[in-house]
């Protein structure tokens, strides 16, 4: 008969196994609290415990798991998890030490209490233990393993790589070994060798996150950048939670150009540890080099909250400041990472660049010098050097320290750009074209030098070439302000363009920056009161010497204070004695240099200007982006840029009826043409001009001088034709030119091989370089004066009369080619212009053939144009204060601005 099989039911710990084994862990936690006279069954709740974070109550269960059975390693062991997830490693190390006293020979028990003390910092006791390990199994492939990490940490390198060498002898498929021995010649920077240990480690383990990380690294490190970022890629698709792998991807996809990219590494990083301050600091750099400066300053200031002593990331946020043009405050930060890191030279060259900007140029030295004390062999040390002594004008000395510089870094883009401004600012235009086409061949993109090539070319007379180089600046950079104004200013010397094509060049300008600044863009209430005593702002540059200053400044003193109040905003960083005497004119003086164009058009704003006036157009320094925001409900373009400023923000032009008949140039003007009575600006005679001489200079000579003391650039080919026409006709002759530049051999060259590809001896030119003292008394030695064309003289035309010397010109048809015209019809000597090219050569060839003709022309010439309208400052005033209440009323009667924006 058959046995009836018995049944035995599970026991208590078995059945809470079983729960715990399916997921239903409220049972067998209850079990398990049941059976905690167990000690196993305390083990089983621990783990338990560890399931659900519960790490303090884990420890707990453990620890009273322990006291029943001391010698059960495993339940040591077990506590690794919780001490370390509560960060008490001292306990944790102290477990091990109590499991070591029972049991000394227990090799794991050694190895985990080397690595809680590695992790702790007491790197010399986890030496000990993994010794220990070593002395129980001298063949412990990961002993010697952990031996060679601590000892890296330690610095003790060569050692290190001992150990990883023996462990791989003792485990040749160890391949965290092979990753860390990588490592370990990485920072011993020897590339290749870590290179083939990280791909050994991947043979072994093509899942092994870290070495895909660390290869990476050494791929970057050796220029390869596409294949780090691939690296990197591998390494977050098998451990996506790594942050770092994105944080060094974000930094190789910077330096391939992809900036959105780089910065969605850094996010990414950022996602997964917020207070990662190498990530927030990298974010912050890609962030401002896409121009957000304020989302790039709250990553710099994070990086400094986590890490207070972050020395780059001070001075990248004191880098973010000055870009906001916070000047004070990234002084502290530059001052700061100084303070936390001595050695490291970019904050010294940024207090010294930031005190410049603030005209503290005694302080900016002592920065530079304190550098260059420092580390003398600094390229970058010489360079900022050069920065703070061109900001001083003392560009024989900036010449030096750039040539210093460069004589350490011949590839130094930088210094050659400065160089050739340095060269460009002394007149040496050939050494400048040649520095910034150096500066082009090692940079390729770079924008800056592109648009100082431009310049130097415009002043060496080419303006087809210059704009060839301002071009490429823009398509390098399209938001480069300075490289478009450059462009527009230099075209309007040239004579290939044509009226509407220079139109249309100022629309793009417009058309490039106007809409991103349509939000930031005030709305302004009608004004109410046509007869209120009006807010006036001049903003400009130039409140210095300066053909603006020349021109306003007398103004300035005669404005009637019960009708304006004058408001000057002075974007420059030169102080004289022009400077002194507008600020004393002026009722309210704001120096803006260091304003943002927002912060400019904000303060503008809270002044309550009525009527904005524009003095500079075009020119540098310019700050039409911030009229572009609308800060005044009226503004206009004045006297320091001969044409539109393609901005549909500004309202009117101001101009008169000879320099732009009516109908005759509307049409290429966005704004609206308000034409004075008379002339459109009224000259003031200098205080130190000397006296004119009582007959012409060709009766001293035996011949006849004619003479141009403009701009070179405005000396155009078709000028040049004429100039030659004029000469060959009225033989014996000379021409006189004042150039800057000329003492340069290249520069004098150039100039005698235009005249004598037109059939004129070089020996008939008469080539005076610039200099400021003559800025007069060469009038005294030239018989007849002749206007360039398209652009006209304009300051040096008024001086021209005014030394007693008449000109002659030739009318076009827009402003800029009809300045002289406005000149000498308002100076009552229309006889001088010529209407066509052939009447301008006859003009000029009858007066030099006429002696009597000449001498009326000169005689008493000074007094006349001091009696004409020319002078007369009192009533041109009145003029322009009629032309400003006409504007308000206009204005009063018009209603509110079109367009969103910020309501005023």
């Amino acid at each position: 008969m058959k046995k009836t099989a018995s049944y035995a039911p599970p026991s208590p710990l078995a059945l809470a196994m079983e729960h715990h084994r399916a997921g239903r862990l409220e049972q067998a936690e209850a079990l398990y609290r049941k059976l905690d006279g167990k000690a196993e069954a305390l083990h089983l709740l621990a783990l338990l415990y560890q399931q659900g974070a519960r790490h303090a109550d884990a420890i707990d269960a453990l620890q009273r798991a322990i006291d029943k059975e001391p010698g059960r390693a495993p339940y040591y062991v077990a506590l690794d998890a919780s001490y370390r997830a509560l960060d008490l490693l001292p306990a944790l190390q102290a477990s091990y030490a109590r499991l070591l006293q029972g049991q000394p020979d227990n090799i794991e028990a050694h190895l985990l209490l080397g690595h809680a003390l590695r992790d702790d910092g007491r790197l010399p006791d986890a030496l000990s233990s993994y010794l220990a390990v070593l002395a129980l199994q001298p063949e412990h492939a990961e002993a010697y393993s952990n031996l060679g990490d601590t000892l890296k940490l330690m610095g003790n390198l060569d050692e290190a790589q001992v150990c990883y060498v023996k462990a791989l002898e003792l485990q040749p498929g160890f391949a965290e070994v092979h990753n860390n021995l990588g490592s370990l010649y990485q920072q011993q920077e020897q590339w290749a060798l870590s290179a083939g240990h990280f791909d050994a480690a991947l043979a072994l383990r093509p899942d092994l996150a870290a070495a895909h990380y660390n290869l990476g690294v050494t791929r970057q490190h050796q220029g390869l950048l596409d294949e780090a970022v691939a690296c990197y890629r591998r390494a977050l698709a098998l451990d996506p939670r790594l942050p770092q792998p994105y944080n060094n991807m974000g930094i190789a996809l910077k330096e391939l150009g992809r900036l959105d990219d780089a910065v969605a590494a850094y996010q990414a990083a950022l996602a997964l540890a917020p207070d990662f301050a190498e990530a927030l600091n990298n974010l912050g750099g890609a962030l401002l080099d896409q121009q957000q400066v304020g989302p790039a300053i709250e990553c710099f200031q994070h990086a400094v909250t986590v890490r207070p002593g972050y020395a780059e990331a001070y001075c990248n946020l004191g880098v973010a400041y000055k870009a906001d043009y916070r000047l004070e405050e990234a002084l502290v930060c530059f001052e700061n990472a100084v303070y936390l890191k001595p050695e490291y030279a970019d904050p010294y060259a940024m207090l010294a660049l930031t005190n410049a900007d603030l005209q503290r140029h005694v302080q900016a030295l002592h920065w530079c010098e304190k550098t260059l004390a420092m580390w003398p062999d600094s390229a970058a040390a010489h360079f900022n050097l050069g920065v703070a002594f061109a900001n001083m004008d003392r560009t024989v000395e900036a010449i030096a320290s750039f040539e210093q510089a460069i004589a350490r870094k011949p590839e130094f883009a930088d210094a050659w750009n400065n160089l050739g401004v340095a060269f460009k600012e002394r007149g040496r235009f050939d050494e400048a074209v040649a520095a910034f086409e150096k500066a082009i061949s090692l940079r390729d993109s770079f924008a800056e030098a592109y648009n100082n090539l431009g310049s130097a070319l415009k002043d060496q007379g080419k303006p087809d070439a210059s704009r060839q180089m301002y071009e490429r600046a823009i398509a390098i950079a399209p938001n480069y302000a300075a490289a478009h104004n450059n462009l527009l200013l230099s075209m309007q010397y040239a004579a290939g363009i044509t009226e509407q094509q220079l139109f249309e060049l100022h629309l793009r300008f417009a058309a490039q920056f106007e809409p991103s600044l349509a939000a930031e863009r005030f709305v302004h209430a009608p004004g109410r009161d046509p007869a209120k005593r009006l807010k006036i702002g001049y903003v400009s540059p130039d409140f210095r010497r300066h053909a603006v200053a020349f021109f306003i400044e007398p103004i300035l003193a005669r404005h009637d204070k019960a009708q304006v109040e004058v408001f000057c905003y002075y974007s420059h960083v030169i102080n004289d004695q022009f400077t002194a005497r507008i600020q004393a004119d002026a009722d309210h003086w704001i120096p803006c240099r260091n304003m943002s164009d927002q912060q400019l058009a904000e303060r503008i704003h809270a002044d309550g200007i009525d009527i904005l006036v524009d003095l500079a157009g075009h020119t540098s320094g310019n700050r039409l982006l911030a009229f572009a925001r609308k800060p005044a409900p009226v503004q206009l373009t004045y006297i320091g840029y001969p044409s539109t400023t393609g901005l549909t923000s500004m309202d009117y032009r101001l101009t008169d009826a000879w320099a732009e008949p009516p109908g005759q140039s509307e049409h290429v003007n966005v704004e609206t043409l308000w034409r004075l009575p008379e002339v459109f600006c009224c000259y003031a005679a200098h205080a130190n001009s000397p006296a004119v001489i009582d007959h012409p200079p060709c009766q001293d000579n035996g011949y006849l001088t004619f003479g141009c003391f403009n701009n070179y650039a405005k000396v155009s080919d078709p000028t040049i034709v004429l100039w030659a026409a004029i000469l060959a006709q009225v033989p014996e002759s000379r021409l006189m030119l004042e150039i800057l530049g000329l003492d340069n051999p290249g520069m004098r060259d150039g100039v005698e091989q235009r005249f004598a590809r037109l059939g004129i001896d070089p020996a008939r030119l008469v080539l005076i370089a610039n200099d400021r003292k003559n800025q007069f008394v060469l009038y005294n030695r030239i018989d007849i004066a002749l206007d360039p064309f398209p652009c006209n003289g304009g300051t040096t035309s008024f001086d021209t009369l005014w030394m007693g010397v008449p000109f002659v010109t030739l009318a076009g048809s827009n402003f800029i080619s009809r300045l002289g015209v406005t000149i000498l019809h308002n100076g009552g000597l229309d006889e001088l212009i010529g209407e066509d090219e052939a009447a301008y050569v006859a003009i000029a060839v009858d007066i030099a053939r006429d002696p009597a003709r000449l001498r009326r022309l000169r005689d008493g010439l000074r007094e006349r144009t001091r009696a004409s309208a020319l002078m007369d400052m009192a009533r041109f005033t009145h003029h322009l204060e009629d032309a400003y209440r006409g504007m308000w009323a206009k204005w009063c009667n018009s209603g509110c601005d079109s367009g969103e924006g910020v309501q005023a």
